[in-house]
């Protein structure tokens, strides 16, 4: 179990903080947001993962089932821009590989003998701020998130790294205004640089209402050894442009390092946002 634990320490941490990445702009254009100034927004987060490592006739499983709860609390900046206080209010997690076991409950008194229970309750009520501008892009960062470099343990958990960075659409946000002309059934593709080069992701509108748009996509990501195919929808509050439930499921396959061995992969993970305001 001990190696285990450490073995998911990085990954657990980045996933933590980052969870649920995902390009969720379907254009660039600079619409004007109805984001209030003094509002909470509640994210509730539920990552359910399953993974196989396959090396000749050795075969290792690995469960997660991890729920953050994360709070948005808006507020003015200047010219016209939005403060953006991100702050984790609760982890829970859990990670099971044959006899070995491991939980967390942020609620619960920590155990300091464990540097992954350490390092998962560190990130609890810690928070991170952004400047992000009335079309939802991130134009400058108060407090960073933490960089630690992912190993490749990383992709058993299911989680994605989240760009919360400069130039890049704050995830709490979608310019569904710029589709208002668009017909249900509309297909469009739109490309995101990354570090291993450029992603074509396909959305399309399935459906539309008074008070919100319901839109779908579909993406393949090429990342060194590994290739993660990803299906999902988001639901769009009209007024605000607020992503009030995105829900993603992906199949990652390919070669990793698992404890110093290289193992086939192949890993199933779910992935179920709902956002709602508090006041």
């Amino acid at each position: 179990m001990k190696r285990l634990i450490k073995t998911q320490l990085k990954p657990i941490f980045i996933g933590l903080m980052c969870l649920a990445c995902f390009k969720t702009n379907a254009q660039q254009s600079k619409i004007r947001l109805r984001f209030e100034s003094g509002k909470t927004y509640i994210k509730e987060i539920v990552v359910k993962s399953s993974a196989q490592l396959q090396n000749g006739q050795i075969t290792v499983s690995v469960n997660s089932l991890s729920t953050v709860s994360k709070s948005y609390k808006v507020d003015a900046g200047i010219n016209g821009n939005f403060n953006i206080t991100v702050v984790i209010t609760k982890i829970t997690d859990s990670i099971s590989s044959g006899k070995d076991h491991f939980y967390f409950d942020s609620n619960k008194p920590v155990d300091s003998s464990s540097t992954l229970a350490s390092s998962i309750a560190a990130t609890v009520g810690k928070p991170y701020v952004f400047q992000v501008d009335s079309s939802g892009m991130i134009t400058s960062v108060n407090i960073d998130n933490p960089i630690l470099n992912a190993d490749t343990g990383f992709n058993l958990t299911g989680f994605e790294p989240e760009e919360l960075s400069v130039g890049k659409k704050f995830p709490l946000i979608s310019d569904i205004r710029s589709l208002k002309g668009s017909n249900v059934g509309q297909k469009w593709i739109f490309p995101t640089l990354t570090a291993n080069g450029e992603i074509m992701t396909e959305f399309w509108l399935l459906n539309r209402s008074e008070t919100a748009t319901t839109m779908a996509f579909s993406k393949t990501i090429n990342d060194q050894a590994l290739n993660t195919h990803s299906t999902g929808s988001y639901i769009v509050d009209n007024n605000t442009g607020i992503i009030t439930e995105r829900k993603i499921k992906d199949f990652t396959s390919g070669y990793q390092t698992f404890h110093n061995a290289l193992y086939f992969s192949t890993r199933n993970s779910t992935i179920t946002e709902n956002c709602s305001i508090v006041n």
